[in-house]
């Protein structure tokens, strides 16, 4: 199973244009190659970030099953590549056909760079509708001013994961709605010890905590990171609002203790020892994914739901961070077509990318496949799709400056959480300054 934290993406600084081993491919008055008909034999290489056993095989299957419908159409298959390794190979002049990302954080650096393919033309030659075929969240972290950059494979929605026993343990009958509600419900599910040390808690909203860097992305709040290309963390109260979540919190449970619980406990996010399964913590932030990994446990009996929203803004519950795998192509390709062909059939083949959802425990990408998906009925995944699909829910907005904004807010938070910077004016407008000085630079 694999987990996103936007924040701790690997930076990815590629200046100017990038390059590639020859002239980039045009996508100029491209035809792209239809399904029937003769073709001459082609190998292409696509590189992808999954090393998981589970994940590596499904890919395989389906380019074995791809080759076998289309023989003229070899994939050299390379798993375990992130975006850094990635980016040392456009360097080389040397980087792969396609490139499958485990997150969107860098669509904006590659597409401004020039480092990957806009598929628009190729998608309008296909006869592809990407409104009418991907969820419209998906399509927010795959464009970039009007690009098509990207195509989504497979999402990842963000929620409330809350063990079920706990709440009842505790007199609580519904999992919380607001921020207000989640505060009191956190104290009513902590059991703190004679020494001030906790022995359950309620929730941890420590940003660097599992998933929590995607908590930090604004959509709970209604915020976006930037208003006229600049950024909101000064201008926009509602960021106060979610440290404020985060800062009453920390103050309950004490800033060591929730140290101590984040050093013991981060190895085990993706585990049976993991904490929610333990029963160590009642609830968590975490996506989609964690559905997959719970199985580990049989025995618990949790529930999903959306993330709380602010008091004054409960009409927005039920939206939720989401993002997801995006599939470039590289803009220097010697085989553009091919590439996109290959591309078309990894992100709209509803068998494919169901089989993969099973695989890896996410989210069908397209209508199609999520109309088809056998989990869509499953309480638990019909929480993570209606977030999905629910029109409040996105992601930040994506600039040149690829992960860097995250991740400069990202480390702020945390210097917030320890101390070192306050959340009034003055503390807010240097990250804002800060992030826009990196969107001028890579601009």
């Amino acid at each position: 199973m694999r987990k996103i934290l936007a924040a701790a993406t690997a930076v990815v600084l590629l200046a100017g244009c990038t390059g590639g081993g020859g002239k980039a491919a045009s996508t100029n008055n491209v035809t792209a190659i239809t399904s029937g008909g003769n073709h001459a034999p082609t190998t292409i290489t696509v590189w992808s970030f999954n090393t998981l056993p589970n994940e590596v095989k499904a890919f395989r299957d389906d380019l074995g099953r791809l080759h076998a419908k289309y023989p003229w159409l070899t994939v050299k298959f390379v798993p375990g590549k992130d975006d850094a390794a990635y980016a040392k190979a456009i360097a080389a002049g040397n980087p792969p056909d396609v490139f499958i990302s485990t997150a969107p954080d860098n669509v904006g650096e590659f597409c401004h760079n020039g480092t990957v393919l806009d598929m628009t033309n190729y998608l309008k030659s296909a006869g592809i509708d990407v409104a009418a075929t991907f969820p419209k969240a998906s399509l927010i972290y795959t464009q970039y001013l009007g690009k098509q950059c990207a195509l989504p494979l497979l999402t990842d929605a963000y929620g409330l994961y809350y063990n079920k026993k706990l709440f009842a343990a505790a007199n609580i009958v519904a999992p919380p709605k607001t921020f207000t509600e989640l505060v009191d419900d956190a104290k009513k599910l902590t059991i703190k010890n004679s020494d001030g040390s906790i022995k359950q808690w309620g929730i941890v909203t420590r940003e660097e905590w599992d998933s929590n860097a995607n908590l930090y992305m604004g959509v709970q709040t209604n915020s976006n990171f930037y208003a006229n290309g600049k950024a909101t963390f000064a201008s926009d109260p509602n960021w106060r609002a979610l440290l404020g979540l985060d800062k009453s919190l920390q103050n309950y449970y004490g800033a060591s203790n929730v140290a101590k619980f984040v050093a013991r406990y981060q190895p085990h996010t993706d585990d049976a020892a993991n904490p929610f399964l333990t029963g160590v913590i009642a609830m968590t932030y975490a996506g989609e994914w964690h559905i997959g990994e719970n199985a580990a446990v049989p025995s618990i009996d949790y529930g999903v739901a959306p993330f709380p929203v602010p008091d004054d803004q409960v009409s927005r519950y039920g939206v939720g961070n989401t993002q997801g795998t995006v599939l470039y192509i590289s803009s220097h390709t010697q085989h553009p077509q091919e590439a996109f062909f290959a591309a078309q059939q990894l992100t709209t083949d509803t068998t494919f990318l169901d089989t993969l959802a099973d695989a890896v425990s996410n989210i069908p990408s397209t209508f199609a496949s999520l109309a088809a998906w056998n989990q869509a009925n499953d309480p638990h995944w019909q929480t993570f799709i209606s977030i999905f699909k629910n029109p409040g829910s996105y992601y930040k907005e994506l600039t040149a400056a690829g992960a860097q904004d995250a991740q400069a807010w990202g480390q702020w938070v945390q210097d917030f959480e320890q101390g070192k910077v306050n959340d009034d004016g003055g503390g807010l407008q240097s990250i804002a300054s800060q992030v826009d000085k990196l969107n001028t630079h890579a601009n």
